[in-house]
């Protein structure tokens, strides 16, 4: 079994020297993907998200270079069905999830959400639970989207699987429905981030005990 994630606070990469240093160490798709975000902070979340897939993907004998994307923009390695990735990024926090099986991963920074914007965005059960939370409303409603996405990127479905679409049960462990897909042997791993959601979901009833932190040691 390979599942392995790992994580970056990309505030490091405010060192000049080591944004350089790192930027170098990329394939020229990921410079230029860098190249065209126009804020600082969004090349580094860039470059950040570039470096975990890197060392992720060196670990298996495997350059960044050869994977290509599906229709709807998701991820792969063409020939091979035994290692899968997913990344993501907010705030100053990227990830990148490795496994021998589909994988989807999501981070969000969390962030204080209006009663009807809840309503808005979440199925009518999902808000009420959310809003039941009281004091810990923001985080429950954190961790619900990023458990929506997760599940969105496993199937890499693009805009056919909306949040929409989905709906999930938050009573003991969590499970969901979509619409259209079967979700039935899905889990969600949760992970603690001070001030983050952070959700995995994969085939697997728990992916990881270990989340792999990346320094700036390990990139000199």
């Amino acid at each position: 079994m390979t599942n392995r994630l790992y994580i970056m606070d990309v505030s490091i990469l405010d060192d000049d020297e080591l944004f350089r240093i790192s930027y170098e160490k990329m394939p020229e798709r990921r410079k230029n993907k860098i190249d065209r975000f126009r804020f600082a902070k969004d090349k580094k979340l860039s470059l950040g998200a570039g470096i975990l897939l890197r060392k992720a993907l060196m670990c298996e004998g495997i350059s960044e270079e050869v994977f290509t994307f599906n229709k709807n923009e998701k991820p792969f390695i063409p020939g091979r069905n035994d290692i899968f990735f997913n990344l993501s990024h907010s705030g100053t926090m990227a990830v990148c999830a490795v496994s021998d099986r589909c994988v989807g991963v999501d981070i969000e920074i969390e962030q204080h959400f209006e009663d009807s914007f809840i309503r808005s965005i979440f199925l009518p059960h999902e808000a009420e639970y959310i809003i039941s939370q009281d004091e810990q409303s923001n985080k429950t409603a954190t961790v619900m989207w990023t458990v929506k996405e997760s599940i969105m990127k496993f199937f890499g479905t693009g805009l056919s699987l909306e949040p929409n679409k989905i709906s999930l049960d938050m009573n003991g462990h969590i499970s969901a429905a979509c619409q259209g897909f079967d979700a039935s042997p899905l889990h969600f791993t949760q992970y603690t981030v001070p001030g983050y959601a952070l959700t995995v979901c994969s085939e697997y009833e728990h992916f990881t005990d270990d989340l792999i932190r990346i320094s700036a040691n390990d990139l000199i």
